[in-house]
């Protein structure tokens, strides 16, 4: 039996992704940058499909109801890109071009959460069940890793030096980074095609990976994942209001960041601190100098990507456990709320917190199953973590992984609604 022209088109996106979901963990090993191309790859299928573009555009000027939660979050996110572009007007760098930093993660993660909820039954399975492997496969090869401390990284690109196996290290974590928000999605559609038991193997792969690779914020942020997937389970309505509070309060709190005892807490951990803490002290004394500095630069903030010119002008200083001097601000302050604060001030501040808000409210009023909710509050609760302690808003792979983690979460809402869930 011939297929007809839509089967052939739905197999060959098949057969792409399974190619995608197989590069997946070779990228997050090699290369976690690679995430942002990989998720504009896996955002061809959809862009070849009329009715994508059909839906797309009739959702932004057919006949839109702007008053509901979803379109008004849209419009927060559009109006953000266009005050990144603005703002390069009198950024240091007049970094025009940041505005697609933005914009191009969030309308290929759009275009790739679409996909997923706009597929046959058949097709779901295969595609969510290739999805969790990949992510399977990919905290697999990173704890082996992490374990052998670079094994395979190491015989590709063999690196003798102290420093250059410290970065190898830390491009392994960021893999993790990477990874963790698709993680919780991903054990999720685990329990619903092989049981609990398999969902919860999982989740202690991407626990060891964590922990082997040696980047403490994926360790918190798995271990926070955890804690909210459970409690969801419970009380999911209000676990999603919890994870909303605790974005806003990421967000509109992040000035006060300016109010950390620094010296205090570097004269009390002394000249012998382990150096494994010269990283976390580093953040304090990094939050605390940009928070000092925000008043000089409102309302409109100093501009799109004004931290990479700033870092050339700022003070070296000694944290505890570190051999040298480090730099209060290296290319970025490692916390996206507050980078939006200096460089994009209160109307990037308003816009982003009508975001959230707006997200939040989309996501309470779709009144999804338990087991979804757990999805998103996990993946929600790596992220909020990689923002709050590491990020840089012009990092586009980190966005790219919020669009891998909302595949996930699209693919177990299709795979819950067409009945293939855990009922044991």
């Amino acid at each position: 039996m011939s297929l007809t022209l839509r089967e052939r088109r739905d197999q060959l996106s098949l057969t792409w992704f399974y190619g995608l979901f197989f590069l997946l963990p070779l990228t997050v090993v090699f290369g976690h940058r690679g995430v942002a191309p990989w998720l504009l790859l896996a955002s061809l299928p959809a862009f070849v499909r009329g009715d994508f573009w059909q839906a797309g555009f009739g959702g932004l000027f057919d006949g839109t109801d702007w008053r509901t939660p979803t379109m008004r979050a849209v419009v927060c996110v559009l109006l953000f890109c266009v005050w990144i572009l603005v703002s390069g007007l009198w950024s240091p760098q007049h970094h025009y071009g940041l505005i697609g930093f933005v914009l191009a993660p969030f309308a290929v993660g759009a275009s790739v959460v679409w996909f997923s909820l706009n597929i046959d039954r058949l097709w779901v399975f295969r595609l969510a069940s290739a999805f969790a492997i990949s992510i399977a496969v990919g905290m697999a090869v990173l704890a082996i890793e992490g374990v052998t401390h670079g094994s395979m990284r190491g015989f590709v690109s063999p690196v003798d030096d102290a420093f250059q196996r410290a970065r190898n290290d830390i491009s392994l974590g960021r893999g993790v980074t990477a990874l963790a928000p698709a993680l919780f999605p991903a054990a999720i559609i685990f329990a619903m095609i092989w049981g609990r038991a398999s969902a919860l193997m999982l989740l202690g792969l991407g626990v060891v990976a964590a922990i082997s690779n040696d980047v403490s914020a994926n360790v918190v942020a798995i271990g926070l994942g955890l804690v909210v997937v459970v409690a969801s389970f419970k009380a999911p309505r209000m676990m999603l209001y919890t994870m909303q509070a605790i974005f806003l309060a990421a967000l509109v709190l992040a000035p006060a960041l300016a109010l950390l005892p620094v010296e205090a807490i570097f004269a009390a951990m002394g000249e012998n601190a382990p150096y494994g803490l010269s990283s976390s002290l580093h953040r304090l004394a990094i939050w605390n100098h940009v928070g000092d500095h925000l008043p000089a630069h409102m309302p409109f903030g100093a501009g799109a990507d004004f931290a990479r010119s700033w870092k050339e002008s700022v003070d070296a200083i000694m944290v505890p456990g570190s051999p040298r001097p480090l730099s209060l601000l290296p290319l970025h302050p490692h916390n996206i709320f507050l980078q939006i604060w200096l460089e994009l001030g209160i109307p990037g501040v308003a816009l982003s917190a009508g975001m959230i808000w707006f997200a939040g409210r989309a996501f309470l009023i779709a009144d999804a199953p338990k087991p979804i909710i757990a999805a998103i509050v996990g993946a929600s609760a790596a992220v909020v973590l990689s923002f709050s302690t590491e990020a840089s808003l012009w990092q586009v792979w980190r966005l790219a992984a919020i669009g891998v983690a909302g595949m996930g979460v699209a693919l177990a809402l299709k795979l819950h609604q067409y009945g293939w869930r855990d009922d044991h």
